[in-house]
């Protein structure tokens, strides 16, 4: 997938027509295009509110530098809402304007997404408006859509976080996944783990069928920190037991390989059971293994999780619930501190729900 640039967005917005009123999301304004410069802007417009009577028309311009960095801010996180105002920090007077162009154009749609309370997990009935790049789907030009489903609770610390350019094709598609966008959420949360690992002073294996997903020059598999091969961790000291691990989606090694602090499953559906049954089955092959357990799947399947969790053939592993949100605040947290050599490996415990039945 080519990444975004600014090029790309005025190109698409020039195809609007410029003598053509355009409403802003909210419904309160609306802007007409008075000039383009290609091929990188600025961008030239008058805008009016529609709520004010003796309201005048307003000049305003929309730069080059800040359409290349809108352009990098949805480079990194194709099929994932973006609050404008946090790309600008609130800056930039005519950061709606840009938001409403982009929403006339095909690959951009606007989406209400539900928070999470940073520290209860509780989400607000309060939705807030967003706006998602979407290369892989498109509506026609001049039209704006809204309410564009985004099933996934976020909070306002993950926002931030940055996860790379990760490149996946349909051929990269399991039975588990339905679309390009669950594979990458899968992806990005593969990323977390493995940064969040590092911090803790863990190396990190790496489901085998999805080390060779490119992100940015590498591959997840080459990314540091991460175990080239299970031959070299001690502690998996029978081929079976390799075999079953190397389907694992996350498993985090200390000690040289002699201990693993938590064998980790990213779930992304309805079913959350495929993970609990590779975990299970790595402890069945390894009765004697010692580690933590846990699911890691969206806020919104924590019931789900629960219940499936507490199930009599998956009971004696334990496991324990990270949702995404904490995944994505903790490599945020990561991203911008330096935790190496700081906290104890027992710091994750704190973010794991203990959510079997004893």
């Amino acid at each position: 997938m080519q990444k975004l640039t600014a090029a790309d967005l005025v190109a698409q917005i020039s195809r609007l027509d410029n003598n053509r009123w355009y409403l802003y999301p909210s419904e309160i304004s609306q802007l007409k295009i008075t000039k383009i410069v290609e091929p990188e802007g600025p961008i030239k417009f008058v805008s009016i509110n529609l709520k004010k009577e003796d309201a005048k028309e307003r000049s305003g311009s929309i730069s080059s530098s800040q359409l290349a960095r809108i352009a990098s801010a949805f480079s990194n996180k194709p099929d994932y809402p973006i609050h404008i105002d946090r790309v600008f920090s609130a800056s930039s007077n005519s950061r709606s304007a840009l938001e409403t162009l982009l929403a006339y154009t095909p690959h951009f749609y606007i989406c209400y997404l539900q928070r999470a309370d940073v520290y209860t997990g509780e989400t607000s009935d309060k939705k807030l408006k967003h706006i998602m790049w979407r290369p892989s789907e498109a509506h026609a030009l001049g039209q704006i859509v809204k309410e564009k489903e985004y099933r996934q609770v976020i909070t306002e610390i993950e926002l931030g976080v940055d996860f790379g350019h990760i490149q996946l094709s349909p051929n990269q598609l399991s039975n588990e996944f339905d679309s390009i966008e669950a594979k990458r959420t899968h992806t990005q949360m593969q990323i977390a783990l493995i940064e969040i690992g590092n911090a803790l002073g863990f190396r990190t294996w790496i489901a085998k069928n999805d080390r060779s997903i490119e992100v940015g020059e590498s591959k997840l598999g080459s990314l540091f920190g991460v175990v080239q091969s299970l031959e070299e961790i001690p502690i998996l000291y029978k081929p079976e037991i390799r075999d079953s691990a190397s389907l694992v989606d996350c498993i985090w090694f200390a000690d040289n390989g002699d201990r693993i602090p938590a064998i980790i499953e990213i779930e992304h559906s309805t079913g959350v059971t495929s993970g609990l049954t590779r975990m299970k089955k790595l402890k069945d092959t390894f009765p004697s293994i010692s580690a933590t357990f846990a699911v890691v799947a969206p806020n919104e399947l924590r019931n789900k999780v629960i219940t499936e969790a507490n199930q009599k053939v998956f009971r004696d592993l334990r496991a324990r619930y990270m949702p995404y949100s904490t995944i994505r605040e903790l490599y945020g947290l990561m991203q911008r501190y330096s935790f190496s050599g700081l906290v104890d490996h027992s710091f994750i415990n704190a973010f794991m729900e203990r959510v079997v039945e004893e």
